[in-house]
């Protein structure tokens, strides 16, 4: 099925549509005179690359260097380079609440000596997360509670998740 149908410099354009997305990869089918086809590509590469240019402006906002999108916070560099970060296109400002649960044994890398990692990860996310108290905990597991936009709150999850296998 066809996600979009328009007409660039001449030339017809068929973006493929989400439910034949695969490897997130997409299909673009363009149909015209060559003329009209190198124009359509070049005004697609040109709406790529100033995509990807604003990606990276908005990321440097979250925390993320300017080196080709590579972050530079020093917990997200290790973790990425163990497990590579895909980010989410949601760009709402909504602001939402989530609850995750981490073993009690991660708890210490989580927070880091005196607080320096979960301080780290709430400056490189904008987001508020609280740790359950000793106190409150009863089993194996310790609740998390996050709040920022979902953008954020997927980054930090994944810090989160992430961060006792490279500290």
């Amino acid at each position: 099925s066809c996600g979009i149908n328009a007409e660039y410099g001449g030339a017809d354009v068929e973006v493929a549509g989400d439910d034949t997305v695969r490897n997130k990869e997409r299909k673009i089918t363009l149909m015209g005179r060559a003329e009209e086809i190198q124009i359509a590509l070049t005004m697609i590469n040109n709406a790529i690359a100033e995509k990807i240019k604003s990606d990276r402006e908005s990321l440097k906002d979250y925390g993320y260097g300017s080196q080709g999108g590579v972050p530079y916070s020093g917990i997200f560099s290790k973790i990425n380079t163990l497990e590579t970060f895909t980010d989410i296109n949601d760009a709402s400002d909504t602001q939402v609440e989530q609850q995750i649960y981490i073993p009690n044994a991660e708890t210490k890398s989580v927070i880091g000596p005196k607080g320096s990692h979960i301080n780290e990860i709430r400056q490189f996310t904008s987001c508020i997360i609280k740790i359950q108290a000793d106190s409150d905990v009863e089993g194996d597991l310790r609740m998390v509670t996050l709040k920022g936009t979902q953008r954020q709150l997927h980054r930090a999850v994944y810090m989160i998740r992430n961060i006792a296998r490279v500290v």
